[in-house]
C-alpha cells in the first residue's frame, strides 16, 4: 500500500483571489457612493441621516449585484425550443371531461335545462370557424350548408329544449368532428 498525500487544489486559489478583488471594489464602489451621496447632501445645506442613506445604497447595491451575478452564471433563454411532451396526458382534455360530465347530467337530470344544447352549439360553432372560417351567429345561410340537418335543427331549437337520448348525442358529436 502507498501512502499518497493529497495535492493541494490550485485551481480555487485563483477563484477566490479573484472573488476577494471584485468584492473590494464593489464595497468600495458603495462606500464611495455614500459619500458622495452624503457630501453632496450636505453642500446643498440638508443634513442627511447616514445610516438610512447607508442601507439605501446597500439595498441597491446587493440587488444590482445580485442581478449581474445572476446574469453572468446563467445561460441566456431559448425561446425556439419546442417541448414535443404534450401538457397533458391523452385522455385528460378538460374540454373532453367538462362534455362528458354534461352529457351525464343531461341523461340524469329530472328537468332537462339548456347547458347540454349550449356546449354543442358552442362546440360546432369553433369548429366550423376553425375548419371552415364561418360562424353559425354571424352567417347562419353558409354556416347551415356546412352543419347538416341534425345541427342546424339543434342550432334553430328553443327552450324548452327535449331530452336526448344517447344515439343523438352520439349522432350530434359525430356531427361535430366531422366538421
Amino acid at each position: 500500500m502507498s501512502t499518497a498525500e493529497p495535492v493541494p487544489s490550485t485551481a480555487s486559489a485563483p477563484d477566490r483571489s479573484e472573488a476577494r478583488a471584485r468584492w473590494t471594489a464593489r464595497i468600495g464602489l458603495a462606500f464611495a457612493l455614500w459619500a458622495v451621496l452624503v457630501v453632496i447632501a450636505f453642500l446643498e445645506g440638508n443634513r442627511p441621516d447616514g445610516l438610512l442613506l447607508g442601507l439605501t445604497v446597500a439595498a441597491f447595491a446587493t440587488t444590482l449585484w445580485l442581478f449581474l451575478d445572476a446574469g453572468l452564471h446563467s445561460e441566456a433563454p431559448r425561446w425556439d425550443l419546442a417541448d414535443d411532451d404534450p401538457v397533458r396526458p391523452p385522455g385528460e382534455d378538460p374540454r373532453l371531461a367538462l362534455l362528458t360530465r354534461v352529457v351525464a347530467q343531461h341523461l340524469d337530470a329530472r328537468e332537462v335545462g339548456d347547458v347540454l344544447h349550449r356546449h354543442l352549439c358552442e362546440l360546432a360553432d369553433q369548429r366550423l370557424m376553425a375548419a371552415h372560417g364561418v360562424s353559425w351567429r354571424v352567417d347562419p345561410d353558409r354556416a347551415a350548408a356546412l352543419l347538416g340537418p341534425e345541427l342546424v335543427a339543434l342550432a334553430r331549437q328553443r327552450a324548452p329544449h327535449p331530452r336526448m337520448d344517447p344515439r343523438q348525442i352520439d349522432v350530434l358529436l359525430s356531427r361535430i368532428e366531422a366538421l
